[in-house]
């Protein structure tokens, strides 16, 4: 075993790599799968699963951590800031765990728990279907302590202090959680509403899309604003935009739905895929108009993450046997291709190292478990140049190891 005592590799900090080095691509994936069910019997004909592999590994191999026996599906999966812990929802109930060995920390009953967001000390759950069809829930937004899980507060659907209709993604900005509201599982009953929670003063208010932007299914953070990616009433798709004090900017973009399908903030534009559409679209994130597009992989998407050195994640699946996550350049070409459980619907990456100043601190009592170099090929301890280092903490190092 290799410890903190022998972790005695020189670290050399090149002043001219500064800023390329301020923060590196997270090597190690997690993948929650959904897995499937027939929907005309009941049956499950594979639980849900939540598992993990290494993208610098030459050929990756997806290692599941938890089975989620007794689920017949699992919505979301967020990573701690540390990334010791990852937290599941999975149909009525939200599970800490440990992200190295998957064994359950804490667990609390939440029908219809959908998306998770960590705020501090504090998860909040949105909540909509459960067991497959829409469910009236006093609340469907509630928060929980963050390391007991034990519920702490729900804002009330009958009183106009949160969401009275069935809620989806989250994102926060300045210091606002903005909610999607879509209502999506009353067919034909759609909404398209932002909620907006001040974490600070605790004030909820709710911000109309319009028309045009019902059924709000992606809120991703662009920094002073969030952009949804709407669907519509299954017939069209829409992006809005939403800024602290002024009205929401909406404008459809597809006369063909998106779905449920993939969609990302690149830089300072939203990736997003329509329906029967091989790639992706590309829309200006502060104008909402057309790009340009990105390849992707000529078929329908199911779920996508964009590290920070620009590699896209693909999750791909026929949702009845099987399902696998593919690693693209930022031009499309395909890396890798890592076969995972049936519907891979959220890709996490494990944090990166924030500053180079602190590699010894990082790596201090903690086990090096690989190392690589930045085209993922293995190499020894004593290889001289550049280096990833992923430590048993989950963290991945850039080193220059002099001999």
């Amino acid at each position: 075993m290799i410890n903190a005592q022998r972790f005695s590799f020189r670290v050399l900090l090149m002043a001219g790599m500064a800023a390329a080095t301020s923060s590196i691509f997270a090597q190690e994936v997690f993948v929650l799968c959904e897995g499937a069910l027939d929907f005309a019997s009941g049956e499950v004909l594979e639980a849900p699963r939540l598992g993990r592999f290494d993208a610098a590994e030459e050929v990756p191999v997806f290692e599941t951590l938890h089975i989620f026996e007794g689920h017949a599906f699992a919505v979301d999966a967020q990573l701690t800031s540390d990334g010791q812990e990852i937290l599941v929802s999975a149909e009525d109930t939200v599970y800490r765990m440990d992200a190295t060995t998957g064994e359950i920390l804490a667990q609390q009953a939440v029908e219809g728990a959908r998306q998770l967001h960590v705020h501090g000390d504090r998860i909040f759950v949105t909540r909509g279907d459960y067991d497959g069809q829409s469910v009236l829930f006093d609340s469907y937004l509630v928060a929980l302590d963050a390391e007991t899980l034990t519920w702490e507060a729900d804002w009330a659907a009958d009183a106009l202090v949160g969401p009275a209709f069935s809620t989806e993604a989250m994102a926060v900005v300045d210091g606002v959680l903005h909610i999607g509201i879509n209502n999506a599982f009353a067919w034909g009953e759609e909404v398209g509403l932002v909620g907006r929670l001040d974490l600070e003063t605790g004030a909820y208010d709710e911000v109309d899309l319009g028309p045009e932007g019902l059924n709000p299914v992606h809120v991703l953070d662009m920094g002073d604003a969030v952009v949804t990616v709407n669907a519509r009433q299954y017939e069209a798709t829409s992006l809005s935009r939403v800024t602290a004090g002024t009205d929401a900017v909406t404008a459809t973009v597809a006369a063909t739905t998106a779905g449920c399908g993939a969609a990302a903030r690149i830089g300072e534009d939203i990736l997003f895929q329509v329906y029967g559409e091989g790639q992706f679209r590309r829309a200006d994130g502060m104008a909402l108009t057309d790009a340009g597009s990105w390849p992707g992989n000529g078929t329908g998407v199911y779920s996508m993450a964009v590290a920070e050195d620009g590699r896209i994640l693909l999750g791909n699946t026929d949702f009845i046997g099987s399902g696998h996550v593919e690693v693209r350049q930022a031009d499309g070409a395909l890396m890798q291709t890592v076969e995972t459980g049936i519907a891979p619907g959220r890709i996490v990456l494990s944090p990166t190292v924030n500053s180079v100043g602190n590699l010894e601190e990082d790596a201090a009592g903690a086990e090096i478990v690989s190392r690589h170099d930045l085209m993922g090929r293995p190499v020894s301890p004593d290889a001289p140049g550049l280096q990833l280092v992923r430590l048993a903490n989950g963290r991945v190092l850039k080193v220059v190891q002099a001999q």
